[in-house]
């Protein structure tokens, strides 16, 4: 299994088990770190919106704490009829453990539709990779 289908696996899998009452949308978010190791996240909303968590920031501090601080790949995954793709909030918080090559993984049901790098999704971060 390649780390691309492996990151669909574990996103959709993960997806599975967001808090998410109120809106129904649950999202999944897997990692590769420089160190292929994997990690995964799901969003977890809460009543006072917006303090819920996103996907990608649970993936990243999961990531941050198994020990690990780059991000290779990161792939996020909704069961929904439109692509989704992180909010700023998270593409700057990808950005902030990537390099210009980092990879972003954008998925459904049917597999990875579009991917890009971090560099593309968030060209003028608040960050020099």
């Amino acid at each position: 299994m390649n780390n691309s289908q492996k990151l669909f696996d574990l996103a959709k899998s993960v997806s599975a088990n967001a808090y998410a009452p109120y809106s129904n949308f649950h999202v999944g978010a897997a990692i590769l770190s420089d160190s292929q190791k994997f990690y995964c996240g799901c969003n977890v909303e809460n009543v006072s919106f917006p303090v819920g968590t996103c996907a990608e920031s649970g993936a990243i501090a999961t990531m941050i704490a198994g020990g690990d601080k780059k991000i290779k790949e990161i792939l996020i995954y909704a069961s929904s009829k439109d692509l989704i793709f992180p909010c700023g909030a998270c593409r700057q918080r990808i950005a902030e453990f990537s390099s210009k090559e980092t990879l972003v993984h954008l998925a459904d049901d049917s597999g990875i539709k579009q991917t890009l790098t971090i560099e593309e999704l968030l060209p003028y971060s608040f960050k020099e990779f």
